[in-house]
C-alpha cells in the first residue's frame, strides 16, 4: 500500500526532470537552430556559388578570346579579298584569284558573308557556298532555321574592269550561319553553366544538410533508449552546436532520470526492508503469544479430559476445546511460515536458504489448496550466492505468482523454475501454468510484447520487488494455454 503511495511521487518527480530538460531543448532549438545550422549552409552554398562563378567567367572569357581571335582572322581575310580584288583589277591571272577567293571561303574565317566571283556572263568562277557541316553535326537545324527565318539576307554586287576590258563582278553572299552558330552555342554554354551550378548547389546542400544532421540517428537511438528505460547510455556529442545542445539536455534527461530510478528503487528496498521487518515482528509476537496460549489451552482441554471420566456432556466440550485449540495452533504456524519462511530467516547471505523456502513453499500450498493442482519446481543455481534481498523478493515474487494461479489461473499444473544464467549474468525465474491465462483486456495491454498489466494489488507488489532489485518482469502466453511470468535479476560478479 505505502508503495502505491510513493511511486507515483517519484514518477511525478520523473515527469517533472522530463518536461524541464524538454524545455531546454525547445530553448536550444530556438535560439541557436536558426543561427548556427542556417549559417553553415549558407556559407558552404555561397562557397559553391562563388567557384561556380569564377569557373563560369573563365568559360565566358575563354568564348571571348576564341570568338576575338575570329574576328581577328576575319579583319585579316578582308585585307585578303582587298588584295585580290586590286589583283584582278591589274590583270593577274582569272585562275589563281578564283581559287584563292575559293581558299578564302572554305577558311570559315569570313563569318558574315560569302566571295564569289563572276564573269559578264553570269556565270560563277568559284566553288558556291556549302553548309557548315561541323556546325550541323553539333546543331539541330530547326533551331537555326528559326533563328533565320525572319532575317533578310542580299546580296551585294561590287564590279571590276580588267586591263583588257573584261567586266567581272564580286558578290558578297550574306552568310550568317556563323553568328547563329555561335549565337546558339553561347546559350547552350549559359544553360550549361545554369545547370551545372544548379546541379551543384544541390549536391552540396544534400551532403552539407547530411554531415550536419548525422548525429540525429545517435540522438534518435538515445531517445529509444531512454524510452525503453537505458537511462545509463549517453548520447555522444557532435560538431553541430544545435544537436550538441540536444544531446547534452537529453544526457542530462538521462541522467536525472538515473537519479530518480535510483532513488525510486532505494526506496523500494527500504519499503520491503520495513515489510519484511514487520513481518518478522509480527510472527515473533504471534508465536510467543498466541502460540503459548494456544499451547497453555491444550493442556487445559486435555486436562479436563481426563477430569471428565463418567461426565459425558463435560468430556464433550473439554475434547471439542482440544480440537479447535490444536486446529487453531496449526493454522497459526501455517501463518508463520507465511510471514517468515525457515529458509529465510537468516540475516546474512550465506543464512539464506532459498531452495529450501520454495521447497516448502510448494508442498504448503499443495497441502492447503487443490489437491488436483499439479505443482513441480526446478532448480538449477549451482553455486553462485544469492543476496539476502533478491532472494526475499525472489521468493515473494514466487509466492504472489503461485496464489495468482490458485485463484485466477484454474490450472491443472503449475511449474515454478530458479535458474543462474552464466551467460548473461542474471538469475531467472519463471512460473508457467496452463490455466485460462490472461483476461481480454490484460491480454490487450501485455499481447506478445511482454508489458506487465499494472491493474491488480498483487501484480503491482511484483512489479515492485523486480524494479527494486533492477529486474525486468514479462508476461507471455503460454503454450497450449496458460500464462508464464518471467522476472530476470542481474547478478554482480560478487553474487555470481
Amino acid at each position: 500500500m505505502l508503495g502505491n503511495i510513493l511511486l507515483p511521487q517519484v514518477h511525478c518527480r520523473s515527469r517533472w526532470v522530463l518536461q524541464a530538460c524538454v524545455g531546454q531543448c525547445r530553448s536550444a532549438n530556438r535560439w541557436g537552430m536558426k543561427m548556427q545550422l542556417v549559417t553553415r549552409l549558407l556559407l558552404r552554398l555561397l562557397l559553391v556559388g562563388v567557384a561556380m562563378m569564377i569557373i563560369a567567367m573563365a568559360l565566358t572569357l575563354a568564348a571571348a578570346k576564341r570568338n576575338i581571335a575570329d574576328e581577328v582572322d576575319s579583319s585579316q581575310r578582308i585585307g585578303q579579298l582587298v588584295t585580290i580584288l586590286s589583283a584582278l583589277q591589274e590583270g593577274a591571272p582569272l585562275a589563281r584569284q578564283a581559287e584563292a577567293i575559293d581558299a578564302m571561303n572554305d577558311g570559315d574565317t569570313l563569318r558574315n558573308f560569302h566571295v564569289a566571283l563572276i564573269d559578264a556572263d553570269g556565270h560563277r568562277l568559284t566553288r558556291p557556298p556549302h553548309a557548315d557541316e561541323e556546325a550541323a553535326a553539333h546543331l539541330p537545324g530547326w533551331l537555326q532555321r528559326w533563328m533565320l527565318s525572319d532575317q533578310r539576307m542580299p546580296t551585294y554586287m561590287l564590279g571590276i574592269a580588267r586591263p583588257d576590258g573584261q567586266r567581272l563582278a564580286i558578290a558578297l553572299e550574306s552568310a550568317p550561319q556563323a553568328e547563329s552558330s555561335e549565337a546558339i552555342m553561347t546559350t547552350l554554354l549559359q544553360l550549361g553553366l545554369f545547370g551545372a551550378i544548379t546541379l551543384a548547389l544541390i549536391v552540396v546542400l544534400w551532403i552539407s544538410v547530411r554531415h550536419a544532421l548525422a548525429p540525429l540517428s545517435g540522438i534518435l537511438q538515445g531517445i529509444a533508449r531512454i524510452e525503453a528505460g537505458d537511462y545509463a547510455a549517453r548520447i555522444p556529442s557532435s560538431s553541430t552546436r544545435e544537436l550538441n545542445q540536444i544531446a547534452h539536455a537529453l544526457n542530462h534527461l538521462s541522467e536525472a532520470l538515473n537519479e530518480q530510478i535510483a532513488k525510486q528503487r532505494e526506496l523500494l528496498h527500504r519499503l520491503q526492508d520495513v515489510q519484511e521487518e514487520e513481518r518478522r515482528r509480527l510472527a515473533h509476537e504471534l508465536h510467543d503469544e498466541f502460540g503459548q496460549l494456544l499451547t497453555a489451552l491444550q493442556v487445559d482441554a486435555s486436562f479436563m479430559l481426563k477430569q471428565s471420566a463418567g461426565q459425558p456432556a463435560l468430556q464433550a466440550c473439554a475434547q471439542a476445546m482440544y480440537e479447535n485449540s490444536g486446529s487453531i495452533l496449526s493454522q497459526l504456524r501455517g501463518l508463520l511460515v507465511q510471514l517468515r519462511p525457515y529458509g529465510l530467516q537468516g540475516d546474512e547471505e550465506h543464512d539464506i536458504a532459498l531452495e529450501q523456502a520454495l521447497r516448502d513453499l510448494v508442498k504448503q500450498r499443495q497441502a492447503r489448496g487443490d489437491a488436483a493442482l499439479d505443482c513441480q519446481l526446478s532448480m538449477a543455481l549451482g553455486d553462485v550466492v544469492i543476496p539476502q534481498r533478491l532472494a526475499v523478493a525472489v521468493y515473494r515474487i514466487a509466492q504472489e505468482a503461485l496464489t495468482n494461479v490458485m485463484r485466477h489461473a484454474r490450472a491443472s499444473k503449475v511449474e515454478i523454475r530458479l535458474a543462474f544464467d552464466a551467460a548473461s549474468s542474471s538469475l531467472q525465474l519463471s512460473v508457467i501454468d496452463n490455466g485460462v491465462g490472461l483476461p481480454a483486456a490484460s491480454a490487450g495491454s501485455a499481447g506478445n510484447s511482454g508489458q506487465v498489466p499494472v491493474d491488480g494489488i498483487g501484480m503491482a507488489g511484483i512489479r515492485e520487488r523486480v524494479l527494486a532489485n533492477q529486474g525486468s518482469l514479462r508476461l507471455l502466453p503460454a503454450e497450449p494455454t496458460g500464462l508464464a511470468l518471467q522476472a530476470s535479476f542481474p547478478l554482480s560478479p560478487a553474487g555470481a
